[in-house]
């Protein structure tokens, strides 16, 4: 880590948040499968309570980025924090009454918490890290969660086999207190309020469209990260179906843990070999990498192959999405980055559940090698034509040298 992000307090808290926060997202969904296992015998039934958070998430975002551009982000952060301290104070009751409805109440907290809670903090970041430093901060918000997810899913599943329920939802408590008392520590310059004026404007959700559709990088950005997600929306299923063709359960774990961990050591070395370089061609670039492990993938019955290409897939997300977060902050002006980076959380959430879907019909349909070379195509096909249209439209986006931004 760079040493001015060492001694940048406010970031140091924030990616300790972002871990406290990501891993308890992964903790209360085991902990909440755990307590529908004996309540609800549909797995259709368990998919449609995660899936009503997440709903109402993508309600919530258009207001979640109004109320980021509008108000003190360590306010909103707060907000959010005490909020979520009540998701697990719902399952107490949950558990005590053996009640459904209740564990559905606390999966809605905790996923409206998220909801304002990640674009507030993608929108924090070019306030506190300067503007030099946004590639390898976003690389470190990464790992960040990937560590969370992969540590989050892992412990969960050990705490919820040798602790009861109680204990664990009264442990993610304990965290969230912490994440809250994390967050009265961070300071945040407030770089959209210096005059009272901004709060009695009428902020609208839609006055960020014409940006998108004005500025090239970042409907390019938006397009191919697009892609990647019809892949990552469908990412359990696809495991799950590489270890049954296989007959090796152990599969799972180990696909699990080498993308994760290619993810970690690549995305250390992201800014070093970024460097200066143009984030719009050298992201669209990556396309072909993506391409590429999804051809690998294609050979579906061969341990090697798929091994190699989730290694390989790793490698490439660990470039991709922090040179596309580090895009979208230089691009969006800092006025509209709450509501920006909303909308983003929504579409992903949108398209989240209809790459599962669509993961899912298609598997049935024509096969888990037919699925993966077809998307193979569409990847990298993006990548040419996007690439295309940054070269003729001459779209350069570069992090700047100068460090004009305040830590």
């Amino acid at each position: 880590m760079n040493s001015s992000l060492l001694r940048n307090r406010t970031f140091i808290f924030m990616m300790i948040g972002e871990a406290i926060q990501g891993a308890g997202i992964w903790t209360s969904i085991i902990a909440n499968l755990q307590f529908m296992q004996s309540h609800v015998p549909s797995d259709l039934g368990k998919s449609l309570i995660l899936m009503c958070g997440l709903f109402l998430g993508v309600l919530i975002s258009p207001q979640a980025g109004v109320w980021a551009d509008r108000y003190d982000k360590k306010k909103i952060l707060l907000i959010s924090g005490f909020v979520r301290c009540l998701a697990p104070v719902c399952m107490f009751a949950a558990l005590h009454y053996q009640s459904i409805a209740i564990m559905l109440l606390s999966v809605i907290i905790m996923q409206l918490a998220a909801t304002v809670y990640m674009p507030t903090v993608q929108a924090a970041l070019p306030s506190v890290v300067p503007a030099s430093d946004l590639m390898r901060a976003n690389s470190i918000n990464f790992n960040v969660t990937t560590v969370a997810r992969i540590g989050g899913t892992a412990v969960a599943g050990i705490l919820v086999s040798v602790m009861n329920l109680y204990t664990v939802y009264a442990l993610s408590l304990v965290f969230y207190i912490i994440l809250v008392m994390l967050i009265t520590q961070l300071k945040i310059p407030n770089a959209t309020d210096s005059s009272g004026s901004k709060k009695q404007e009428k902020i609208r959700f839609s006055e960020m469209f014409p940006l998108i559709r004005q500025e090239p990088s970042i409907l390019i950005a938006l397009i191919n990260s697009g892609i990647i997600t019809l892949f990552l929306g469908g990412f359990n299923l696809l495991v799950l179906k590489f270890s049954q063709i296989q007959h090796k359960p152990e599969l799972m774990g180990w696909i699990y843990s080498i993308e994760g961990t290619s993810i970690l050591i690549v995305g250390l070395f992201a800014k070093r070999v970024i460097g200066m370089r143009n984030l719009v061609t050298s992201s669209t670039m990556f396309m072909l990498l993506f391409a590429l492990s999804f051809a690998g993938m294609s050979f579906s019955e061969s341990s090697y192959a798929v091994l190699g290409s989730f290694v390989l897939f790793g490698c490439a997300v660990a470039f991709f999405f922090p040179m596309i977060s580090t895009l979208f902050q230089i691009k969006v002006p800092k006025e509209v980055q709450g509501r920006f980076f909303s909308f983003r959380g929504m579409v992903d959430r949108v398209m989240f559940q209809v790459a599962l879907l669509a993961t899912g019909a298609c598997l049935d349909w024509f096969g888990i090698s037919t699925f993966l070379l077809t998307l193979a195509v569409v990847t990298i096909l993006s990548g040419i034509l996007t690439l295309f249209f940054a070269k003729r439209k001459s779209v350069d986006v570069r992090q700047p040298i100068a460090q004009d931004t305040a830590s």
